[in-house]
C-alpha cells in the first residue's frame, strides 16, 4: 500500500513536469493569456440598429436644414449652417458610439486579474502540497482514509485522502486560472467555503475517529488562512473586469 502510494506521487509529479515542458516547448495556450479579447455581438444587433435609426434622422434633419438655408436670408442660411455643424456633430458622436460598441473587451491577463493571480498562486502551493504528500502519506501507517498518517516537512498531518483532495484542488486552480476571471472567481469562491469548512471540521473532530483526512493544526490553521484569503478575492476583487465581461457577454 505504501509503495502503491508513492508511486500515484511519482506518476502525478511526472505529468506536471510533462505539462510543463510542452507548455514552455509547444507554445500551446490552455488559456487567455490577456491578449485574446471577447466580442461584443455583431454590429447588426438591436442596439447597433437603433444608433443607426438615429443617424439616418440626423442625416435627414441635416438635408432638410441644407436645403432651407439655402433659400433663406442671409441670416437664417447662416443658422442653417450652424445647425448642419451641429448636425454633423451629433452624426460623428452617433458614428464614434457605434463603433464603441463593436469594440471588443479583453480577458484581463493572470497579472491583471487578482482572482486568476489567486488561483494559479493556490494551484501551485496545493499541487506542490499534493504530490508531495504522496510521497509520505503512509508513513504512519493506516488506511487511504484513517485518522493515523505520514507528516509533510514535519508539520502538516496527512494521509492518502487529504493528498488526492490537495490535487483535486489544484487542478481545478489550474484550470480556471488559465481561463478566464468569472471562472476563476467562481472557483475561488467555492473553495474556499469548502476549505473553511474544513478547517473548522478539522479543529472539531482532530482528536477522533472522524478524522479521516488525518488533520492536525497546521493543516486547520493552512486550510483556515487560505480560504480567508480566496473568500476576501472572491468577493472584493475584480469587480470592474466581471462587469466589463458580464456587459460583453450580455450582448454578445
Amino acid at each position: 500500500m505504501r509503495a502503491g502510494v508513492r508511486v500515484t506521487g511519482i506518476v502525478l509529479l511526472g505529468v506536471m513536469v510533462v505539462g510543463l515542458v510542452i507548455r514552455l516547448l509547444s507554445g500551446k495556450r490552455f488559456g487567455r493569456s490577456g491578449s485574446d479579447t471577447i466580442p461584443l455581438g455583431d454590429s447588426s444587433g438591436a442596439g447597433n440598429a437603433g444608433l443607426r435609426s438615429k443617424a439616418t434622422a440626423v442625416l435627414q434633419q441635416v438635408s432638410g436644414q441644407r436645403d432651407t438655408g439655402r433659400s433663406s436670408t442671409g441670416t437664417r442660411a447662416a443658422g442653417g449652417v450652424r445647425d448642419q455643424r451641429d448636425g454633423g456633430q451629433s452624426y460623428s458622436a452617433i458614428v464614434a458610439q457605434e463603433e464603441e460598441t463593436q469594440v471588443a473587451v479583453k480577458e484581463p491577463s493572470i497579472t491583471a486579474s487578482p482572482n486568476r493571480a489567486l488561483a494559479m498562486t493556490a494551484g501551485t502551493l496545493f499541487a506542490i502540497w499534493g504530490i508531495l504528500g504522496f510521497f509520505f502519506a503512509q508513513d504512519g501507517g493506516g488506511a487511504f482514509f484513517s485518522r493515523s498518517g505520514g507528516f509533510l516537512w514535519n508539520s502538516f498531518g496527512l494521509n492518502p485522502a487529504l493528498c488526492g483532495l490537495w490535487t483535486i484542488l489544484a487542478a481545478a486552480f489550474f484550470i480556471v486560472g488559465l481561463g478566464n476571471t468569472i471562472g476563476s472567481r467562481a472557483v475561488n469562491l467555492v473553495i474556499g467555503v469548502v476549505l473553511l469548512v474544513l478547517a473548522v471540521y478539522g479543529f472539531v473532530f482532530s482528536n477522533t475517529s472522524a478524522n479521516v483526512f488525518a488533520l492536525n493544526t497546521t493543516d486547520n490553521v493552512f486550510h483556515a488562512i487560505v480560504a480567508v484569503v480566496l473568500l476576501l478575492t472572491a468577493l472584493s476583487a475584480d469587480k470592474e473586469n466581471l462587469r466589463a465581461l458580464r456587459a460583453a457577454g450580455a450582448r454578445a
